[in-house]
């Protein structure tokens, strides 16, 4: 028989927490990035953050095929497949990266809502 390979904890939680934490700003920030790391130097740092999150997603794809999920999403699925005691230490690093990952949402959605605000408190200066 054949063993599977598993997505540990690094593949399967850090990995994508740190994309999602650092996903809006590096979007936002794109022109710093390439102006840094150059064109190609932007591009392949993208891909390789896009070959993560979509590995990612095939893992808890598998993980979650055969499984009900109930209230918790990916930490319930996880922690019924792999057991209480890992299942903690997933849902302390998922909460830690969703925490994060949301004052960034929030940081990025007020940078680009106050350029919102500028263009249009420019337009009513302008009527």
């Amino acid at each position: 028989m054949v063993e599977k390979k598993k997505y540990k904890t690094f593949e399967g939680v850090f990995t994508p927490s740190l994309l999602t934490i650092l996903g809006v700003i590096m979007y936002m920030r794109l022109g710093w990035v390439v102006g840094n790391a150059g064109l190609i130097g932007a591009i392949i740092i993208i891909i390789i953050a896009h070959v993560i999150a979509v590995t990612t997603g095939l893992s808890v794809s598998s993980v979650a095929s055969d499984k009900k999920i109930g209230a918790g999403g990916i930490y319930y699925v996880l922690s019924r497949s792999m057991g209480i005691p890992i299942g903690g230490s997933i849902g302390i690093a998922l909460y830690v990266g969703t925490a994060f990952s949301i004052a960034l949402y929030l940081i990025g959605f007020a940078e680009s809502f106050n350029v919102f605000l500028a263009l249009v408190f420019q337009l009513m200066i302008l009527d």
